[in-house]
This record gives structure tokens, sequence and C-alpha cells, in this order.
């Protein structure tokens, strides 16, 4: 998929801890996991993304993840977040995300996350328009 092509929905500094660490002396891969959610998290809560807004709208549930691991990584070296909306349908959408070094000459890893926004009860509801724009924004093919 070509990113080069519209900005990304977000892009995030995220520091990881010297914790994360496992007995190889790397980056645990669940991590990048977590990296991942923390970058969405920031954005989310940078423009009220999924935050409700009064609507119909409750929240975002995770409905399907995964990464391909490109390259080690250490704990005292940042990684950069991005994400760019891949699809978009009624009340879910995926994003490609990846996270590459500080200047983004190195890929560390890269996949897709589906998220379904839901209701109050926990159903699935439509994407609101304002919402659906701002993923149009950064969409790639």
């Amino acid at each position: 998929m070509n990113t080069e092509s519209n900005p990304p929905l977000f892009d995030v500094m995220v520091s990881p801890r010297w914790a994360d660490q496992d007995s190889m002396g790397h980056i645990n891969h669940v991590q990048y996991f977590r990296y991942l959610e923390e970058a969405r998290v920031q954005w989310m809560a940078n423009t009220g993304f999924g935050m409700g807004g009064g609507g119909e709208l409750s929240g975002m549930i995770v409905a399907a993840a995964g990464l391909n691991f490109r390259k080690e990584w250490h704990h005292d070296k940042p990684l950069r977040v991005r994400a760019w909306a891949v699809h978009i349908g009624n009340s879910s959408f995926r994003l490609l995300q990846s996270l590459h070094s500080e200047d983004g000459s190195e890929l560390v890893a890269e996949g897709e996350i589906t998220l379904v926004c839901i209701d109050a009860k926990h159903r699935p509801t439509p994407i609101a328009d304002a919402e659906r724009a701002l993923l149009q924004q950064s969409a790639v093919a």
C-alpha cells in the first residue's frame, strides 16, 4: 500500500521502557501492541474520535489485530507510530499501523487492526459522518 499519497491518521512517538525487553535483550513482541494502543488512545483523546460526542457511539472495540515484526528494537530508542485507514465500513474500519525508528528510516513492525464502533449496549453502531470524514482523509488503497 502506498502510504506516501495521504497523511497518516496519526503520527505519535512512544518510548519503550527498559522493562519492555525480554530475556534476549530486545523489546518483547506483545509490547508493540501496547505501543500501538497508546498511540491510538492519544489520537482519540486529541481528536475526540470514538469518544461518544452525544450520539449513539459509546466507544470502540478491537475485532482483530495482527503484526509482522521486521526488526529487533531496544528500550533506549523511541518509536514512531503511524496509521492509515485501509477500509471503512458501516460500523467498522481497518487501519494499517506501523512502527518505525524516530526518523522513519527503519521499519520495525507493521500490521492491521479492525475496530468496531459500538453503542452503550455494545452493539455495532454506524461510524458518525465527522469520524468517517476524518478516516477518509488518511485512506490508502
